[in-house]
């Protein structure tokens, strides 16, 4: 029997992190106070980072902090300080999207692995090729990936891949959003993201919000893709939400079956767009990808 894929969970916050490790996650992704892609998380101090760090260890979890937005000229100096501190406080890997800043750490800082953001947008193994030549251990796919192309990607790229299972969907193409930018001059390739995509037009529709992935009920396909790392998205969510994803999710993957009907229904109750999409990994992307955030759902979720 081949072995399970990482299941990586988000971390918001220390409260979290400790929320994650708890309910069995292999390993955490977070995020330091600058130069992460959820700028309006709690987010973690260097103090934390490096208590985070040591926590992770102890339990055998991986630790990856988030350096995912673009990178200005002026800054570069600063994000090369940053990913040195972040070598030494015993981070695993740094979760990057922009290649300036990833060339420039794996010149002056190359033990420090490097996993390309699904900002890259990395839809096949010629991507991958390219991030492998360029330092990079991991890509992480874009989200509109089928299942065949995901599975396509992993049998043939030279590095790791890890893939989406769990929580929020972006209507754009793969991070590659203006939309907050131009009309609210809050940029989401600079962490400030407002979310625009959620509210309704003049009408009172919702054209652009997307129900949240789940991938639940469709464990033994997904793992048969071949995927290095299954990811749960959430830094923005609840230490009680952490917990709840992950759990589940814990019991699926070693139980290598997909959710009942109950345990379905709690991932729902946690936190839910009226209901659930696995559009993109079907191939079928269409209306029924839509969800809003309800009155009723939120009285039928704890977030």
């Amino acid at each position: 029997m081949s072995a399970l894929p990482e299941l990586l969970a988000p971390a918001g916050s220390f409260t979290a992190l400790e929320a994650a490790i708890d309910a069995g996650a292999d390993a955490v992704y977070f995020a330091g106070e600058s130069f992460g892609a959820r700028a309006f998380a709690k987010n973690f101090t260097r103090d934390e980072i490096t208590e985070a760090a040591k926590l992770c260890r102890a339990y055998g979890v991986k630790s990856y902090i988030t350096l995912n937005t673009l990178i200005y000229d002026r800054e570069m100096r600063e994000v090369l300080e940053y990913a040195a501190f972040l070598e030494n406080a015993g981070i695993d890997a740094l979760i990057i999207a922009d290649m300036g800043a990833a060339t420039l750490i794996h010149r002056y800082i190359p033990t420090m692995r490097l996993h390309g953001s699904t900002q890259f947008s990395g839809h096949n193994a010629d991507a991958a090729k390219f991030l492998a030549a360029c330092g990079f251990d991991r890509m992480v796919g874009a989200r509109e990936l089928s299942r065949e192309d995901l599975t396509a990607l992993c049998q043939n790229s030279p590095i790791e891949i890890e893939t989406f299972i769990h929580g929020a969907l972006c209507v754009c193409h793969s991070g590659q959003c203006l939309f907050s930018s131009m009309i609210g001059g809050r940029s989401g390739n600079r962490g400030m993201c407002a979310q625009p995509c959620r509210l309704p037009d003049k009408s009172g529709k919702y054209p652009l919000s997307l129900k949240d992935l789940s991938m639940a009920t469709r464990i033994p396909e997904l793992l048969s893709t071949g995927a290095a790392s299954l990811k749960i998205e959430g830094r923005m969510k609840s230490p009680e939400y952490v917990h709840g994803v992950v759990k589940i999710y814990r019991r699926l993957l070693d139980e290598r079956r997909s959710a009942t009907i109950e345990e379905n229904a709690e991932l729902a109750e946690i936190f839910s767009r009226d209901g659930f999409t696995t559009g993109y990994f079907d191939r079928k992307i269409n209306a029924s990808m839509l969800g809003t955030r309800s009155e009723d759902a939120r009285q039928k979720s704890r977030e």
